[in-house]
């Protein structure tokens, strides 16, 4: 657990991306705590168990749409198949079995704090429609 996450902290980020998972009828959902230039998976929700920890942190310089996305706020979702998938990106979906991802940064009292990741195991790409709703529910104080 991270420095200074307190255990209701977890549960509402871990009932967050229950929900994500449920409204944007998606497959899994994490949330990662922004360290510097390293993600740490904090919260996660995988329907019927398993997880989407591969057993370290990532590196936000190594996938350059994550990083995009944490620097301007402005979400991105994208599938395996889309051209401009950068290589980081594709390889973490692989091997976690996934096509679809909606990245959104998650900020917190105007700061930017984490990254919510929703996953779709098909190549159904989220809408706009989703984007809002998945912006609207993590939009914390």
């Amino acid at each position: 657990m991270s420095k200074g996450l307190n255990i209701r902290v977890l549960d509402m980020l871990s009932a967050l991306a229950e929900t994500l998972v449920v409204e944007l009828e998606a497959d899994a959902c994490s949330i990662s705590r922004v360290i510097g230039d390293v993600l740490i998976l904090v919260a996660e929700h995988v329907p019927g168990g398993g997880t989407l920890q591969l057993g370290q942190g990532y590196l936000v310089s190594e996938f350059p749409q994550t990083a995009k996305v944490l620097a301007n706020g402005v979400p991105r979702a994208l599938t395996i198949d889309d051209p401009q998938v950068d290589d980081g990106e594709e390889g973490v979906l692989r091997e976690l079995g996934y096509r679809t991802l909606l990245m959104l940064r998650l900020d917190l009292n105007g700061t930017t704090w984490g990254l919510v990741e929703v996953y779709r195991l098909d190549t159904r790409p989220f809408d706009a429609d989703d984007v809002s709703r998945a912006s609207e529910l993590t939009r914390l104080a």
